[in-house]
């Protein structure tokens, strides 16, 4: 029965993660694009349009909030898993996610999006969870993931 739940969490996660359009790695507390090696004929690993800052800005209010509302989703069932399970635990993309985006509500995770967008017109081509990353997350964490210092 613990397999099947285990099973169930981890196929949701995926979902999740498929859902948001959530792609990019992290290495030493930065996130970095995933090398074009690994990447598919449309540009990214699973085949599906990254959000970026172009299409952000014209989605409605509603839509914005689905999408940090899913992001936040994967974050939240990845740390449930952790505490459910101690051996996943480790100081990943998600721990760092948890630590720099708690206690903000998510309207004002779209104004900081899209102020970033309109104050930065030539970083329109950057993924909107790269802008997550840089402006909301980082500024409210210690070190990077597993504890590395940040890369600038």
């Amino acid at each position: 029965m613990e397999n099947i739940k285990l099973f169930n969490i981890g196929w949701l996660v995926a979902m999740l993660i498929v859902f948001s359009g959530f792609q990019h790695t992290v290495v030493a507390g930065n996130i970095h694009s995933i090398e074009e090696s690994t990447r598919n004929e449309q540009g990214n690993p699973l085949g599906m349009p990254m959000l970026k800052g172009d299409v952000w800005q014209t989605m409605s209010h509603d839509s914005k909030i689905a999408f940090v509302w899913g992001f936040g989703h994967v974050v939240t069932v990845e740390g449930a898993l952790m505490n459910e399970y101690p051996n996943l635990k480790r100081e990943s993309f998600v721990t760092k996610t948890i630590e720099g985006m708690r206690g903000i509500p998510m309207n004002e995770v779209v104004e900081k999006i899209d102020n970033y967008y309109k104050l930065n017109p030539k970083d329109i081509d950057h993924p909107v969870i790269h802008v997550i990353w840089k402006i909301i997350i980082k500024p409210n964490i210690k070190t990077g993931i597993a504890g590395n210092p940040f890369v600038q």
